[in-house]
């Protein structure tokens, strides 16, 4: 069968991004828009339309040097946030997206994407994220600190201010076997990304954590949505700052970094 024919917006020499959206996903015109600044060419591609056009883990590869899972509450969170998604990767869609790492791509999950990912196995069996402790939906703003230059997507970066919004971010590990895992996540240097002050009780205060290789990065934050300082809470008490940068975009700016 011939590999499926893309949509081709505009021609471009610009690596392209392929944002994935669908039911209850929210954030991929954001999402889109946060690589687009980075210097990205973003496609948003339902994952409905994928699965019609029988794209594959080598297709992706040949055609896309990104692929984002953005936030949001992707089939209203049916079974778990995330599950459904998961499953219609998995096994509707067949992508490997460790084999796609492998071959250069760079693959980020945000929020509703890193439970996806999550559920997907990335970062192992015994890794899952349920309810936050307060048994609460959060919608606030955190620092959070990346914990080393291991992931392309975080090099480079301290300190971030970024907005967290979610119910399900906890992250938790297996309990017998519990140190084992953080052990061998530790070794891999996959506990990537903390929070300054854990505000869902998750294990070893996680935001985020990367695959062995750093080219997968899952974090609950919201990068896209903090990439000009005009969207920071706080903006007006700086006014000077209101042509600057926002803390998301550096990630963006590192994978573009990565891939060119």
């Amino acid at each position: 069968m011939n590999p499926p024919e893309f949509n081709k917006v505009e021609e471009t020499k610009k690596p392209r991004v392929l944002v994935l959206t669908g039911d209850g996903i929210n954030c991929e015109m954001e999402t889109a828009a946060a690589f687009e600044l980075a210097g990205f060419h973003s496609e948003i591609l339902h994952i409905n339309e994928c699965i019609d056009r029988k794209i594959t883990t080598q297709d992706l590869t040949a055609s896309y040097k990104v692929l984002a899972l953005p936030g949001g509450f992707s089939f209203g969170d049916d079974l778990s946030s995330g599950k459904v998604l998961a499953l219609k990767i998995k096994f509707a869609l067949k992508w490997n997206l460790t084999q796609f790492a492998q071959h250069g791509g760079l693959v980020i999950g945000i929020c509703n994407g890193f439970q996806a990912l999550i559920r997907l196995g990335i970062f192992g069996t015994n890794v899952s994220i349920t309810q936050n402790i307060s048994g609460r939906f959060m919608d606030r703003w955190v620092k959070v600190i990346p914990q080393s230059n291991h992931s392309p997507w975080l090099k480079g970066i301290g300190m971030m201010d970024l907005p967290i919004r979610h119910g399900e971010g906890r992250l938790v590990f297996g309990v017998l076997q519990k140190k084992e895992i953080l052990e061998k996540l530790n070794r891999n240097q996959m506990l990537c990304l903390k929070y300054q002050l854990n505000p869902n009780g998750s294990e070893e205060s996680l935001a985020g954590l990367c695959d062995p290789t750093g080219r997968i990065l899952g974090l609950m934050p919201h990068p896209e949505a903090f990439t000009q300082w005009t969207m920071h809470p706080e903006w007006t008490g700086q006014p000077d700052r209101a042509g600057a940068p926002g803390d998301g975009l550096k990630i963006f700016l590192n994978a573009f970094e990565e891939v060119t």
